[in-house]
């Protein structure tokens, strides 16, 4: 069994890395100006010293981004003249490619030379190698093709330079629908999906890079909403690279409660009234994901997992099943609201919030518009006797009660810090914490149909906030989950 190493990342190379390996009108070619961004030579000479053993092993460049490189380089030749090489990257590639070829890994070789091929080292890396042979060329695969790709690289039996141009070239050919489908069933299938024994159940997808810059809101979210008989489910991790921001693992970590539960222990929570809501961590649900984390370090760009991992679905209840879905890259809030549907949720709906989160901010900016979406858009659909309902609107926190000059920041981003602020608004105290989850909760429920009218979802949010029993079903999940 092949075991990938990462060395690295070269800071030069993740910077070239940057500019090239995104999409057709992103991309910013290497070389234009001499005084712009890394010069393809220094690019190249880098990747060279390198594989001579020639730099620090903490400046070396892995082999993941070498992978990531070659073949967003290849794939620029069916670029958009204005992104394709620039004169200073053809002569650069021209002045080294002999030394790149004697030098490089085989399969680094056949993802700056195609026509050179590679033979995979056992069957596993076939189907990503197989993959590759289209994904190279600017062609997309068919739902099942992704799928089997994408389970290969969450092995151990792919090289990483292999591993990582699948991710990052299909990320610059834009991924069907059919592909981001495939990527979010790698990871956990629908096959898999359990019923849970109760009548409707929420599940919260939120980016599992976590907080920098404003509070999380959902865990306190999920318990007011078991406070009004509104079961929920979040998933996350503990840390995702490279952002390694604040998750509800961390808060619920900072809470004393456990996180490493089962699906059968975290369906338990839920279905325990007193509780009303569950936490399943990626450890737990699929290891293989969890255990390639340091990649999206490598590979510079968020892969396309960033996107899907959001949607997943772990049970369903006997009636209503709804999901809350976060974004930040517009263009995948239709494929993942699509599969929604074709999952069998009776309401779903995405947001644009904060940090690519669902989480509304308390101040609107600039309204949408036809091409440009504000944060705080929100997008979705409810199932009304059979029949889906779409619509789109930015919700303006001024609408309903919330005048902030200014959209507020936490003076201090950690797990602790958030803690005490959710248990404070819990416990009744006002602010802009309290704030945030009144108005995420309200809306959410509004939204969805589950309240109607948006100021009655208020009051009765505001009721469960201010006479402490949601804190109560905060406070009996870090108790439960222990046993």
């Amino acid at each position: 069994m092949y075991t990938p190493q990462y060395p690295g990342p070269n800071e030069v190379l993740l910077e070239a890395q940057a500019r090239v390996c995104t999409g057709p009108h992103q991309t910013r070619p290497l070389g234009k100006k001499v005084n712009d961004g890394p010069q393809p030579d220094a690019v190249l000479e880098t990747i060279l010293k390198s594989l001579d053993g020639k730099l620090d092993k903490k400046e070396m460049v892995s082999e993941a981004q070498m992978g990531a490189f070659f073949v967003a380089m290849t794939l620029r030749k069916y670029f958009p003249e204005a992104t394709q090489w620039s004169q200073a990257e053809k002569a650069a590639f021209q002045k080294y490619q002999p030394a790149l070829l004697l030098r490089l890994p085989k399969e680094v070789q056949s993802l700056l030379k195609p026509e050179l091929g590679y033979v995979p080292s056992n069957p596993t890396e076939a189907l990503v190698v197989k993959a590759l042979e289209k994904i190279i060329l600017a062609k997309h695969l068919s739902y099942a093709e992704t799928r089997q790709m994408c389970e290969a690289i969450l092995t151990d039996d792919v090289k990483p330079a292999l591993k990582a141009a699948a991710l990052i070239g299909q990320r610059m050919n834009r991924e069907t629908y059919e592909e981001v489908r495939g990527y979010l069933d790698a990871y956990f299938g629908p096959e898999h999906v359990k019923p849970i024994d109760v009548d409707s159940l929420t599940h919260f997808g939120q980016p599992y890079d976590g907080a920098t810059r404003y509070f999380r809101p959902t865990l306190f979210v999920a318990a007011v909403r078991a406070a009004l008989g509104e079961p929920s489910l979040l998933h996350s991790v503990d840390t995702m690279p490279p952002k390694n921001g604040v998750t509800e693992e961390n808060l619920l970590q900072a809470l004393g409660a456990k996180t490493d539960l089962s699906l059968e222990q975290t369906a338990s929570l839920i279905t325990n009234k007193s509780v009303g809501f569950g936490y399943i961590s990626q450890r737990e649900y699929s290891p293989s994901a969890y255990g390639i984390r340091e990649l999206r370090v490598h590979i510079k760009k968020r892969p396309p997992w960033a996107a899907t991992e959001k949607a997943q679905q772990f049970f369903a209840a006997r009636r209503m099943n709804y999901m809350i879905l976060g974004y930040y890259h517009i263009g995948y809030e239709k494929p993942l609201l699509q599969m929604a549907l074709e999952r069998g949720f009776q309401g779903a709906v995405a947001i644009k919030g904060e940090e690519g989160t669902s989480h509304y901010a308390l101040r609107l900016g600039k309204p949408s518009t036809s091409d440009r979406m504000a944060v705080n858009y929100s997008q979705g659909f409810r199932c009304i006797k059979g029949k889906r309902e779409d619509f789109a609107l930015d919700i303006d926190p001024k609408t309903y009660g919330f005048e902030y000059k200014l959209n507020p920041r936490p003076e201090t981003v950690s797990a602790d810090a958030f803690v005490e602020a959710g248990i404070a608004a819990l416990s009744g105290e006002k602010g802009h914490i309290y704030d945030r989850i009144l108005l995420n909760t309200a809306m959410i429920d509004n939204l969805l149909g589950i309240c109607p009218d948006p100021h009655s979802a208020i009051q009765r949010t505001k009721s469960v906030m201010d006479d402490g029993s949601a804190l109560k079903h905060l406070q009996a999940y870090v108790t439960a989950s222990k046993f």
